[in-house]
């Protein structure tokens, strides 16, 4: 009686696995190339791809740390972003700041636009890390400054672009002043 039992679970999990191997298949195999689309995801990644953004938000004697996970749906893409503050706070976890589902077709959000303005600052496959890190599938590209002021521009660029994506957040990067930040 074991032994039947034993196999009916076995061909149910094998059947389950079939089926979720033939839904990847029907999705196809994703395209994507972190390094040539970075500026165009939205349109070139499927929903077979995740990227993974790593903003380091430390200024002077500020410590912060952001990280953003961008999945695509259909037609929407959906950004979930969670922050870590490490100087004011003691409980030093990583809160949810949002989750937000935005249509592929979004012109607010202008992010895309910020990797282009920003493609100077690009390393792809550095060793060391920069101040933002994009990663998909094992490929990291990472966006490097130099001096104070370029990294108050830098997180001041940064800052404006996502406060397209959550305008709640009213002059501050997930409460921090924006000003604190940039006057140091």
């Amino acid at each position: 009686m074991k032994s039947k039992v034993t196999t009916i679970f076995l061909i149910i999990i094998l059947v389950s696995c079939k089926k979720e191997t033939e839904e990847k298949t029907k999705l196809g195999k994703s395209e994507f190339n972190l390094i040539t689309d970075i500026t165009d995801f939205k349109n070139k990644m499927t929903e077979l791809d995740t990227i993974k953004i790593w903003f380091d938000h430390s200024v002077c004697n500020y410590q912060g740390v952001e990280r953003v996970e961008i999945t695509k749906k259909s037609d929407s893409i959906k950004i979930r972003t969670e922050f870590k503050e490490e100087t004011f706070n003691e409980n030093r976890e990583w809160k949810l700041v949002y989750e937000k589902k935005i249509p592929k077709t979004d012109s607010i959000w202008k992010i895309e636009e910020f990797f282009k303005r920003n493609v100077e600052r690009q390393k792809p496959e550095e060793k060391n890390y920069g101040t933002l890190q994009v990663s998909h599938k094992g490929i990291k590209v990472h966006y490097f400054t130099s001096a104070l002021v370029d990294l108050n521009r830098f997180m001041a660029d940064y800052f404006k672009t996502m406060k397209g994506l959550h305008p709640e957040n009213i002059d501050n990067i997930y409460g921090v002043e924006i000003e604190k930040i940039i006057d140091k």
